[in-house]
């Protein structure tokens, strides 16, 4: 059964036990030695010092994925990025294999990689190449190595991860589960997430600091305050389990005023349901993803989707700016594109640091009033259904539609809710779906809807929502 319950030392070590004998590597893992040695790593190295240096500074980080076969290829990468895209995170992308827990297949692949020079796999088999492959990489750069990547079970990848250095995740429940498996339960990923999260917990208590993400699930089009919901409800499951420090998530459409009013009304709701539900002195770092459903191929425009990301970071106070290559829609990107992306990232946070940008004030006013009472309504209900408990409450609004999602790979959606942009580029609700709304969220929606479609003359149809979707790689927001 679905319960949001911090797991006991005793339940905690007894799963420990089975996660470790997964793959020979997890005997290298010896929690009080991995904790000793973040101790003695460079502050500067540790994901949650760095980000707490970005707030305090007013300075924007650009991250992205960076995945390759062997450890000495992920270092050159690595080590190429830092110096000649002037990073100041690393992305580190476990392999497709490893995030399915099919250690086998990924040990062949890497030996392959390893005998003929060519990577053979998409990104690092981390828990192949174990705890001393990944400390080479942590100690081979001067930046905190992020890992990003999703899975329905990263256990022992994370065990791996964390004593080889690394001091930050995102076992984002939601994610997770709905986009990472067509049949996975999700009783067994609130499972497999509820272990990752108690781990990060036991290092933060111990002095290591840990930070945990969410961002919601794939997906361009898709309403932000039913993104946010679901946000909140996997960063509860985290703070549960000790979490302190958070990485919160936006996604961003293109339509600015909406962009930024979602992130503030995501920060401050969630205080207020921390708040509400007992949890004090959590840490929360804002950032920010260009959510698109195709990138675009040309390289002007790829550019322009880097710059932009880099804008909607800044207006939202964000420290993490989540972006992708320019090579994004072509080719696996090379050390060379991941490089000349952090540039441009850099230089337009350069630009824009000291300016003090405004949006329309009034316009901003009534999207997060709008947003609050849409929000609200979900996450209220999802309570009411567990009683109090957030997990068990969205276990079942899982099942009724409360929580949807239109794009999910996972068969238990209800995927009736839908989204479409209005005029400017906002995404409103299409089809509300299953979602307890009251008639002035819906009317709202819909007048939006309404005003585009008195703009361009005809009404909003199933091929609009498609081409919505592709608009951006094509250079348009609309």
């Amino acid at each position: 059964m679905i319960k949001n319950k911090k797991l006991s030392e005793d339940e905690f070590f007894k799963q420990r036990q089975e996660v470790l004998a997964q793959w020979p590597t997890g005997k290298e893992v010896e929690l009080d030695e991995a904790i000793e040695y973040h101790k003695n790593l460079p502050p500067e190295k540790n994901f949650v010092y760095k980000m707490r240096y970005a707030k305090e500074h007013d300075e924007i980080y650009a991250s992205t994925g960076m995945g390759k076969a062997t450890v000495e290829e992920q270092i050159e990468l690595l080590q190429y990025v830092e110096k000649e895209g002037k990073a100041d995170l690393l992305g580190l992308s476990p392999d497709s294999l490893t995030r399915q827990n099919d250690y086998k297949a990924a040990q062949r692949g890497w030996e392959e990689s390893l005998k003929t020079g060519k990577s053979k796999l998409n990104g690092l088999p981390v828990v192949n190449c174990g705890v001393s492959g990944i400390r080479k990489l942590v100690e081979s750069v001067n930046c905190p190595v992020q890992p990003r990547y999703g899975a329905a079970d990263a256990r022992l990848c994370d065990e791996i991860l964390f004593a080889g250095g690394c001091s930050n995740s995102s076992p984002d429940v939601f994610m997770d589960f709905w986009q990472h498996s067509a049949k996975v339960p999700l009783e067994k990923v609130v499972k497999t997430h509820q272990y990752v999260c108690r781990l990060m917990g036991y290092y933060t208590e111990r002095g290591v600091p840990i930070c945990a993400g969410a961002q919601g699930f794939y997906g361009a089009g898709i309403p932000p305050s039913l993104q946010t919901a679901t946000v909140i409800l996997s960063l509860l499951l985290q703070v549960e389990q000790g979490v302190k420090h958070l990485s919160v998530k936006c996604t961003g459409h293109g339509n600015l005023v909406q962009d930024v009013v979602s992130s503030k009304v995501r920060l401050k709701i969630l205080e207020e349901y921390l708040d509400k539900l007992g949890y004090k002195d959590i840490e929360m770092f804002p950032g920010i993803s260009f959510s698109l459903m195709q990138y675009p191929v040309e390289v002007g425009s790829s550019f322009a989707v880097i710059f932009m990301n880099t804008l909607m970071a800044k207006l939202i106070g964000a420290q993490q700016n989540d972006i992708r290559t320019v090579a994004e829609a072509k080719a696996i990107p090379t050390k060379e594109d991941v490089a000349e992306t952090f540039r441009t990232a850099k230089a337009m946070q350069n630009f824009i640091q000291k300016q003090n940008i405004k949006l329309d004030e009034k316009e901003a006013a009534l999207e997060a009033q709008m947003e609050e009472k849409e929000v609200k309504a979900i996450l209220d209900k999802v309570l009411e259904f567990g009683d109090g408990d957030p997990l068990a409450g969205a276990a079942k609004a899982v099942e009724t539609g409360v929580l949807d999602n239109p794009f999910a790979a996972n068969r238990a959606a209800a995927g009736k809710v839908l989204g479409i942009k209005d005029s400017a580029g906002a995404i409103r609700y299409y089809n509300t779906g299953n979602l307890p709304f009251s008639k002035e969220i819906i009317d709202y929606h819909k007048e939006k809807i309404a005003e585009r479609e008195a703009k361009q003359g005809h009404k909003v149809s199933y091929e609009t929502l498609v081409s919505d979707l592709l608009a951006v790689s094509n250079g348009y927001l609309i």
